[in-house]
């Protein structure tokens, strides 16, 4: 039986995050009428909206309210949706220093909208183009500055597919990690997953294992089994041969393999009505820092289902706070 993880050695641990940087809106509205230019179409007048630190920047911000230092490497527009992240990390004392404003992309916006509190749609504002070469060096050169004058305990990759993490940067980082024997967290999308060759950590949701591991079976319920998803571990780590896998399995908790030694961790208890935004920043938040204190994989495993359990049940995109995961204990 696993001991409990002491988390008070998050405090101070110094993380380096580099990821894609958004910028998550919610937008509520409500309606007593339709369009009198379209039919069917209610008229929508809006009632709130909630601006929050997204992507890459939503981990640097867990880190930060689990009393450890982030240091946040990405790029934002020079525009307003850019000057509110800015004004975010500002207000949560997250440094900026190593952030690149990039007058030629646009800030990633993704707007969540509500009919009388009723998910009905979202719009994502985002360009999907590749970073040129002046960018991709501007990255590398911050990441080493970061790296020389911080000193940080794991580098954290958080990966949605809006250019950062490319075939350029990312086995160059991977490389600068080794050379300086930093331990490597990575939170992948669909492309490029195969460039996250021997790291620390790696942890993918259900759909992406499936896809990555090429998985037979095309129903996520099928695979679910420990057998079968320890057959398909066995395949992806001859493929990247990470040290350490952590696979998010929703409301059923997480599966952990290290190549040799596998646990499906189902929770304790279920959500009914689980808020799954942002919920992958924090568990990538959390496994780093378990990383860092060189937690059991079985512990990090724990702390993920708990740390999961807590902001699936917040509204909107929230981090999990420190005193939050104690009392979880």
């Amino acid at each position: 039986m696993q001991s409990i993880p002491d988390i008070s050695q998050f405090k101070n641990k110094r993380i380096l995050i580099v990821g894609d940087i958004m910028l998550d809106e919610f937008v509520y509205t409500t309606s007593n009428r339709n369009s009198p230019e379209y039919k069917n179409v209610p008229v929508l007048k809006i009632s709130d909206k909630k601006q929050y630190l997204g992507g890459a920047a939503n981990v640097a911000l867990n880190i930060k309210k689990l009393h450890a230092i982030p240091y946040l490497v990405g790029t934002i527009g020079n525009d307003e949706n850019g000057k509110t992240i800015e004004k975010l990390l500002h207000k949560e004392n997250i440094t900026n220093e190593y952030l690149h404003i990039n007058s030629r992309q646009k800030t990633t916006v993704k707007t969540r909208i509500f009919k009388n509190d009723i998910p009905i749609g979202r719009i994502d504002e985002e360009e999907n183009k590749p970073y040129d070469e002046l960018v991709n060096q501007f990255i590398l050169k911050q990441i080493l500055d970061a790296i020389t004058h911080h000193q940080p305990h794991v580098i954290i990759l958080q990966d949605y597919n809006k250019g950062i993490l490319n075939a350029a940067t990312t086995p160059a980082i991977i490389a600068l990690a080794k050379q300086h024997h930093l331990k490597i967290c990575v939170d992948p999308k669909f492309e490029n997953w195969d460039l996250y060759k021997e790291v620390d950590l790696f942890k993918p949701n259900l759909h992406e294992f499936m896809v990555m591991s090429e998985s037979e079976s095309e129903n996520e319920s099928e695979i679910e089994s420990e057998n079968k998803l320890l057959n398909n571990a066995v395949k992806l780590k001859e493929k990247i041969n990470f040290k350490n896998l952590l696979v998010t399995l929703g409301a059923d908790g997480n599966f952990i393999f290290d190549g040799e030694k596998h646990l499906f961790s189902k929770l304790k208890s279920r959500i009914s009505i689980p808020d799954v935004c942002g919920a992958g920043d924090t568990v990538i938040a959390e496994a780093a820092l378990g990383i860092a204190c060189n937690f059991s994989l079985e512990q990090i495993a724990e702390l993920s289902n708990n740390a999961g359990f807590i902001v699936c049940q917040k509204e909107n995109v929230q981090p999990v706070f420190w005193e939050e995961l104690v009392i979880g204990y």
